[in-house]
């Protein structure tokens, strides 16, 4: 049985009282503390002493869906964003550059804000970088 994508709870166990935030439980419990089947062996924790007769971990509800892997189209619109900011000072008015320049980097920021209408996007070559 999986313990990740549950929730557990330390409760007082006469009350149902909590005595920690619902959590998931690490899969490497078992190992640390020797126990086999440790879920079966949490619900209780008297078997760890006199301190310990009345608590117990509790599932307490399903744990939240984690994070996804961001697709590779994701990922290079965040990199196309990336590199935009980095060039934002290229296109202020008081940056002194030859008009040439300023095209170059005018024409380097257009394709980086239009690079999700490429034919193979996300898998395409990058625009170049003006010098």
């Amino acid at each position: 049985m999986s313990s990740n994508n549950k929730l557990w709870q330390l409760q007082k166990l006469s009350n149902g009282s909590a005595l920690s935030e619902p959590q998931t439980l690490p899969e490497n419990w078992g190992p640390i503390f020797g126990l086999h089947g440790f879920i079966d062996q949490i619900s209780d924790l008297s078997w760890l002493g006199e301190a310990y007769n009345d608590m117990g971990w509790v599932q307490v509800g399903d744990a939240p869906p984690g994070p996804t892997e961001s697709s590779a189209a994701e990922l290079a619109w965040d990199r196309a964003k990336k590199l935009l900011a980095e060039s934002d000072w290229a296109v202020l008015p008081d940056v002194p550059m030859m008009d040439f320049q300023r095209a170059a980097w005018v024409a380097y920021r257009k394709a980086l804000r239009e690079i999700r209408l490429h034919a193979d996007f996300p898998n395409m070559a990058w625009p170049v970088r003006p010098e």
